[in-house]
């Protein structure tokens, strides 16, 4: 038999949607905490972070969904297709090799309609964020925001589902493990890949930050450039593109979340890439799956750190090379 011939396209893409996925999961996670803090203080930044990560959760989401569904249907059909010794599995939602892709495809779905809610919760909560309101008002406006706030929670609890269940083992639980074992250690997993999902989350949303700006003119571009080129020590020249202060402080909220999942994604890095008793072999792919991740959560930080202590308009490149590591460090599988 011969294998299908988008199959090596599909494995490809398929290393690239993981990074959607994975940040899918803590997106609505984001909004919950936006929500929190913008009926207290920086009601402005605060709504549009939360619009941005809602923006984000919905189109990480519909990849997340394909990606879902797309491994499922490899998984069952298209590998056994190009295998003698199997046979590729027909469509069956409810036989037992096909619930372990149904029923986390269906939580996934959950999570997007739960997400929806929360738009629909949230969109008034965010629209009133510079308005002044009397007391009836806020009060309502409070009650939406709780609401909103639930609905992205229960989205997270469904997307986390959804990990738990594509990796369940419905056709019998491994030797010598029993139900509450394999449940821990799914969760656990879930948890960790959660913690660690912050790091794409943030950078996706740092960069389209910045793709999100408006166009500057081309005759202040260039007195920008001619006024950065002359200045005597680097950093200290005037800022003739500032940010106002709503700006500066979604842009750090955004950077916040990727350093907080970059920094627990370098200390997870740090145990393989300095272990002396990691044995990983040698040559260069060796020296990628060991050092590899650990250099690109480090040299995001260093990126996110210099936007988040001095957020600027020209900081476009220092948002993209995180992205850009993240993706190629998916597609290299290190």
């Amino acid at each position: 038999m011969q294998a299908p011939f988008w199959l090596p396209l599909w494995q490809a893409a398929e290393s690239i949607l993981s990074v959607a996925t994975e940040s899918a999961i803590v997106l609505p996670v984001m909004v919950l905490l936006c929500l929190l803090l913008g009926r207290r203080r920086q009601r402005a930044a605060m709504a549009r972070a939360c619009r941005l990560f809602l923006v984000l959760g919905f189109v990480t989401a519909g990849f997340g969904a394909l990606a879902v569904a797309g491994q499922g249907f490899v998984s069952l059909i298209a590998l056994p297709s190009a295998m003698e010794s199997l046979t590729p599995l027909p469509f069956e939602p409810l036989s037992t090799p096909w619930l372990s892709t149904t029923t986390g495809f269906l939580a996934w779905i959950s999570g997007i309609v739960l997400l929806t809610a929360c738009w629909l919760f949230a969109r008034p909560v965010l629209g009133t964020a510079i308005a002044e309101m009397d007391d009836r008002t806020a009060a309502r406006m409070n009650r939406l925001a709780l609401f909103a706030g639930l609905a992205a929670l229960a989205a997270f609890f469904c997307y986390g589902a959804s990990f738990v269940l594509r990796s369940w083992p419905f056709l019998g639980l491994p030797d010598q493990m029993t139900r509450d074992t394999v449940l821990q250690v799914l969760v656990k997993h879930t948890w960790t890949t959660s913690c660690a999902a912050l790091m794409p989350a943030g950078a996706l949303a740092v960069l389209t930050f910045f793709l999100q700006l408006p166009p500057v003119s081309a005759k202040l571009k260039r007195e920008d450039r001619e006024n950065r080129r002359s200045e005597v020590i680097p950093g200290t020249a005037e800022d003739l593109l500032p940010f106002s202060s709503e700006q500066k402080t979604t842009l750090r909220m955004c950077a916040a979340f990727a350093l907080a999942g970059a920094a627990f994604q370098v200390m997870d890095a740090s145990f393989l890439a300095f272990n002396p008793m990691a044995a990983m072999g040698s040559g260069l792919r060796a020296a990628l799956m060991r050092f590899g991740p650990f250099l690109v959560s480090a040299l995001s930080i260093v990126c996110w750190a210099f936007i988040f202590s001095r957020p600027r308009r020209h900081q476009l490149f220092l948002a993209l090379l995180p992205v850009l590591l993240i993706f190629l460090r998916a597609a290299g599988g290190f």
